[in-house]
This record gives structure tokens, sequence and C-alpha cells, in this order.
């Protein structure tokens, strides 16, 4: 559900600035090329109503997807995880380390009597 929620939000951030660009504001914009056809199917009036209310509600659906994953985003350290991470780790085996060598023997205390 997390990953649902996310392409959404990136979905609808990649819409919202497609419509700003198009949009035509008082300095003039991206509106010649693409703005134009929105003009041509709507009427030059309207266009501009549209945009706007279009703008606004993508903003709210961004705003409410963001606190949508809010409450889906996975916690770090809940109780399921720790339970998983207990069960886990009681399942798998460890496997038993080689034991340590054993210590040559010792040297003869007087190296220049030869041992018997």
């Amino acid at each position: 559900m997390f990953t649902f929620l996310t392409i959404l939000i990136i979905v609808v951030c990649l819409f919202i600035i497609l419509i700003v660009l198009i949009q035509n504001p008082k300095g003039g914009g991206l509106s010649g090329g693409i703005g134009s056809a929105a003009s041509n199917v709507i009427g030059v009036q309207s266009a501009g109503d549209v945009m706007e209310k279009t703008t606004w509600g993508s903003a709210i659906a961004l705003l409410a997807l963001c606190v949508m994953t809010a409450f889906v985003v996975p916690k770090v350290g809940s109780k399921e995880q720790v339970k998983t991470l207990t069960e886990g780790a009681a399942k798998s085996t460890v496997p038993s380390l080689p034991t340590a060598p054993t210590p040559p023997a010792q040297a003869p205390q007087n190296p220049t009597q030869p041992a018997k």
C-alpha cells in the first residue's frame, strides 16, 4: 500500500507540474504552445478557470495522498517486526565454530641439554 501511494504521489506531482506550466500567467508562460490547445477546446474565457480549478484539485489530492501515506508508512521497530526478527533468529542455526588448536608442547627449560 505504501508503494502504491508513493507512485500516486509522484504521478500527481508530475501532473501539477504540467498544469502549472500550461497556465497563462501575466508574464506569458508556456501557454503559447500547449495551453492554446486547451483554450481552443474549452474556450478562451473558461480555460483559465478550468486550469485553476484543476491545479487546486490536484494540490488537494496531493495533500490527501501525503496524509494517507503517513498512516501507512512502515514503522521501524514495531512489535510485529521485532517478533518476526526474533522468530527468524531462533529458527536460524549458527554453525558451530571450530575449536581452538591445542598449543604446542612446552620446550625444555634448558635448551643446551638434549631431551631424553
